[in-house]
């Protein structure tokens, strides 16, 4: 496998993980300012506001994302290869694309199966 598919492959993965990471900052950091024009303004805080505004994505939200971009990041590792059509290049695009392939498929095989086990209250 050439050195650069590697290279690139890891800057993606490292670029998803931080974007995800940045949106949750970016995220918290706005409820934050919301809670805190709130109190400047002197309207009161019930523990509803402050509730709903602390919920999260339904569980496995970011990870079912997180694996159609993974899944669609292989996809697209595979259609370059075989743009590229030299048979060498098939086969190392396609080694490249395995990775994400899998971590994409099991992510979204997993949240597949939690939901299906699921006890409705």
């Amino acid at each position: 496998m050439e050195v650069d598919i590697i290279i690139a492959l890891s800057i993606a993965v490292a670029l998803i993980f931080t974007v995800a990471q940045v949106t949750r900052i970016i995220r918290t950091g706005a409820m934050h300012k919301t809670l805190r024009k709130g109190i400047e303004q002197g309207q009161p805080l019930n523990v509803e506001l402050i509730e709903r505004l602390e919920k999260s994505p339904a569980p496995g939200a970011i990870d079912q994302r997180i694996g159609f971009v993974l899944v669609a990041l292989a996809l697209a590792l595979l259609t370059a290869g075989l743009i590229q059509g030299d048979a060498e290049k098939i086969r190392n695009m396609a080694t490249a694309a395995m990775f994400p392939l899998f971590v994409g498929s099991a992510l979204l095989l997993r949240l597949r199966l939690a939901n299906r086990h699921q006890v409705e209250p």
